[in-house]
């Protein structure tokens, strides 16, 4: 790498949480009148993934029916196709972590660590960015999602404290700086018939179509969908033996769902539900 990147580097990492506020939530129980357009009863595709993938930790979609996969040990990106119902490359980005979430933004992949660290780098590009996002301490993410509309990166905090617990950061690609964007409290989510704590994210995509939030949840085994404004919309649990140890969410262009999921002793795999519009 050059010198101008190293330096690049250097100030996005200095890029403290900023202080602006989230917006109050809207209300405290779902939305009576919302229908979610997917059966997560009945998967319209399962994919089994190889060995190496057994413990897949994040997913997005890249092209062409291909997503992208990372898995928490070792820094290596997988493609797998979708129509051939394999991986078919594979590409390092070097380094050890432990790597919870994935997301391809303008032709780049962005890797997040559960630390809050981003590595940053084209597929198959030897120069790879690092990018510490300096969350709160003692704040462990786990979900990495991107919102087209306000260009943000959407950090899923797993387990925080005090103000930094159940609530969503995001990092500004344009301005390169963090934002706390959305925090849910333990009202809204009893109010929604969803135990905090079983409420610990492991997942978060929006939808490319409505703009919602899409929260996956390991722990508890269930999908939660918000507004921006911090607005609980609807609620599902998962059948556990359907979503064995769910982990990774993304969406197609199109609108159709996927959800990868642990292997937990056996093969990781990825549910696709299609689109009902």
């Amino acid at each position: 790498m050059n010198r101008l990147f190293f330096s690049l580097l250097l100030i996005v990492a200095g890029c403290g949480p900023s202080s602006k506020k989230s917006e109050k939530p809207e209300a405290e129980t779902i939305a009576s009148d919302f229908k979610l357009p997917y059966r997560l009863t009945a998967p319209d595709e399962k994919y089994t993934l190889p060995g190496t993938l057994n413990e897949i930790s994040g997913l997005t979609y890249y092209k062409d029916d291909k997503l992208l996969c990372v898995q928490d040990e070792e820094a290596v990106v997988y493609v797998f196709d979708t129509k051939k119902g394999k991986v078919v490359q594979d590409f390092g980005f070097g380094g050890y972590g432990d790597f919870e979430g994935i997301e391809y933004v303008n032709d780049e992949v962005y890797v997040l660590e559960s630390n809050g660290r981003l590595s940053r780098f084209a597929p198959e590009s030897t120069k790879i960015g690092r990018t510490k996002t300096d969350l709160p301490n003692k704040t462990e993410v786990e979900g990495l999602g991107y919102d087209p509309k306000t260009k943000r990166l959407l950090i899923a905090v797993k387990e925080g404290k005090g103000s930094s617990d159940k609530a969503v950061y995001s990092f500004d690609l344009v301005n390169k700086a963090v934002f706390k964007d959305m925090s849910l409290n333990d009202e809204q989510l009893k109010a929604a018939g969803i135990d905090p704590k079983t409420y610990k994210p492991s997942g978060i995509a929006v939808h490319p179509i409505t703009g919602e939030w899409y929260i996956l949840t390991s722990v508890g085994k269930r999908l939660v969908i918000t507004s921006r404004q911090a607005k609980i919309i609807y609620s599902e649990p998962l059948d556990p033996q359907a979503f064995r140890q769910p982990e990774g969410i993304c969406f197609a262009p199109n609108g159709d769902l996927y959800i990868a999921s642990e292997g937990h002793g056996k093969r990781g795999y990825i549910l696709k539900f299609k689109y009902l519009k």
